[in-house]
């Protein structure tokens, strides 16, 4: 059901979606993101804030904090493990895999890859606190118009 702390959380991590997108842009080889980053990241970030951080808005700001990390948790794991499968069906597509079992396989190792190519402070601290912003906007409006 549609509440405004949905709605806020929404389009808060909108906005948050694009900006890391866009912070995260220069981590990849020769500082070329995927044609695909953005629309993927806005689309993941607005399901987070609907449905982790949203259905969870009007517990209370302190509770509001551990649902924000929540969020950018779930964020951060769906993104890597997206854009690492969408890598392990273009490698299977080029045969670069035996059976199938070993392409299941190699999408975890292509998260590990991908994670530790990621792996900067000021990005997961941008994630971090960035998804403690949007959902203290959520809070608030799910206090202001419950």
């Amino acid at each position: 059901m549609p509440t405004a702390g949905r709605l806020a959380a929404a389009t808060a991590f909108f906005i948050y979606g694009w900006y890391i997108a866009l912070a995260a842009s220069p981590f990849f080889l020769e500082g070329i993101a995927p044609g695909y980053l953005i629309p993927l990241s806005i689309g993941i970030a607005v399901l987070c804030g609907w449905m982790v951080v949203g259905s969870r808005a009007g517990r209370g700001y302190v509770a509001a904090v551990g649902h924000g990390l929540t969020g950018a948790f779930a964020y951060s794991l769906w993104m890597i493990f997206l854009m690492s499968f969408e890598d392990m069906i273009a490698r299977s597509l080029r045969r670069l895999y035996d059976g199938p079992m070993e392409a299941l396989v190699g999408v975890f190792d292509l998260m590990l890859q991908l994670g530790n190519d990621l792996f900067d402070i000021n990005l997961i601290l941008s994630v971090a606190i960035g998804g403690i912003v949007c959902a203290l906007f959520a809070e608030y409006f799910a206090k202001r118009y419950p």
